[in-house]
């Protein structure tokens, strides 16, 4: 058992000073061969079953970025995605 006496202590959460940030790049490829783009742009757009515009124009999520490739053989790849890999950080 501790000692008697004395105040009890309160203990308190030390502020946040931490600074994160998280950064999430996916290529979904949705169809085999040349198809026609998103019918209303990033409304069209979903994450987790909740487009990334609303149906006002505001944005549900800030930061997303979208490019468009519509499945010729002759385009380019999306920036960031020139080539192919997977990393997992085991920790």
């Amino acid at each position: 058992m501790g000692k008697g006496g004395g105040k009890a202590h309160t203990p308190r959460e030390a502020r946040d000073n931490l600074k994160s940030s998280q950064l999430l790049s996916v290529i979904d490829a949705i169809s085999e061969g040349p198809v026609y783009g998103p019918v209303d742009g990033l409304k069209s757009v979903r994450l987790n079953g909740t487009p990334v515009l609303d149906s006002g124009g505001n944005t549900n999520f800030s930061g997303v970025t979208v490019v468009f490739r519509s499945g010729e053989q002759e385009q380019t790849p999306p920036e960031g995605f020139e080539s192919s890999g997977s990393e997992t950080v085991l920790g």
